[in-house]
């Protein structure tokens, strides 16, 4: 079954549950969990989601729970000439801009809108959010805009720093992401110490009049302490752990159903001297060189690129995970394979 097709089955699944009356606004993962979705599923219900509320059929509530769409929210998810879609970013002073999707590269001529901080509502940087066009116009012909819906949160976990203040415990989040500490209850939650690196998960996302809330997911660990800095960055981006069991069964199967002989419409070099230049100890045997010279004498260097989509079938588990690791990524101590 394609991609699209399975999509747009989740899809169906998603209206069945929002519209049945028991229904109570979820998250898109415990969506996937309510509907009992394998895990190759549960990485597409973002997909699927994003597809209905651009429809106009669930929108998204408090806390980025989805729910069924009203009249109202069907009606706002139609283009109109003075609302814009893009991605936002937000800056140290808490003022930001937004980026057009390339649907109105051609229908409006301007590279980003302007967000004054009182107008970003609860955005935060990476999400995608709809924006209302104002007539207000700043110097060098600069166009304003003012945030009035959030179509895609980008993410509601952050790494930041823990602290305590006044009884109360607090997350400064790395980066620029928000102006002022997140609040997260009562001190000690998750036996959290301060100077503690944590993972956030938000409840409550700030805007320029409230402050945000948030629950402590993990404590990775004092900073400083070896190995912290690496979970650290591998929570901050994402970065996956562990191969899902799914995939690693799927590259059992092809390592064991791997056949040594040559097939006509491949080229034999078996018979050349080709080396890899990797130490001992290297993991990934991906490319290797030759060198030969030829009956006029010139030198021909041959570079010998490993053929891995040989054992990839398209829209396998192994085909679906190459997709999420397009490349591998070295840390302090390790490797996160492509």
């Amino acid at each position: 079954m394609g991609t699209k097709q399975r999509i747009a089955e989740i899809q169906q699944a998603v209206l069945k549950l929002v519209r049945s009356p028991d229904y109570s606004p979820l998250k898109p993962k415990a969506i996937a969990r309510r509907l009992q979705l394998s895990p190759d599923d549960s990485a597409l219900i973002k997909k699927a989601v994003k597809k209905l509320v651009n429809a106009g059929l669930v929108a998204f509530g408090s806390g980025h729970r989805v729910r069924a769409a009203t009249a109202e929210t069907a009606a706002s998810s139609k283009p109109k000439a003075d609302f814009i879609t893009g991605m936002f970013r937000r800056r140290a002073s808490g003022n930001g801009i937004v980026r057009p999707d390339a649907d109105f590269a051609e229908s409006f001529p301007f590279d980003e809108i302007h967000i004054p901080a009182e107008w970003s509502g609860d955005a935060s940087s990476g999400d995608r959010v709809r924006v209302r066009l104002v007539k207000r116009r700043g110097s060098r012909g600069r166009r304003y805009g003012q945030i009035v819906e959030i179509v895609e949160r980008q993410t509601s976990q952050f790494v930041g720093t823990y602290f305590e203040q006044d009884g109360m415990g607090f997350v400064r989040v790395d980066g620029n992401v928000f102006a002022e500490p997140i609040y997260v209850g009562d001190p000690g939650a998750k036996n959290a110490r301060p100077d503690d690196k944590v993972v956030i998960d938000m409840l409550r996302f700030p805007n320029h009049f409230r402050d945000g809330e948030a629950v402590i997911v993990e404590v990775l660990g004092p900073i400083g302490k070896p190995g912290v800095d690496t979970r650290t960055i591998m929570r901050q981006f994402d970065l996956p752990e562990r191969f899902p069991e799914d995939v690693l069964e799927d590259a059992r199967r092809q390592a064991e159903a791997f056949d040594e002989s040559i097939p006509p419409d491949r080229l034999d070099l078996t018979g050349q001297t080709i080396i890899t230049i990797d130490p001992v100890d290297a993991r990934d045997f991906d490319d290797a060189i030759s060198l030969e010279q030829d009956e006029n004498g010139f030198w021909r260097l041959g570079v010998h690129i490993a053929d891995v989509a040989h054992f990839v079938k398209p829209n396998s588990p192994l085909d679906r995970e190459a997709q999420k690791r397009s490349t591998s990524v070295y840390l302090p101590g390790r490797v996160i394979p492509m």
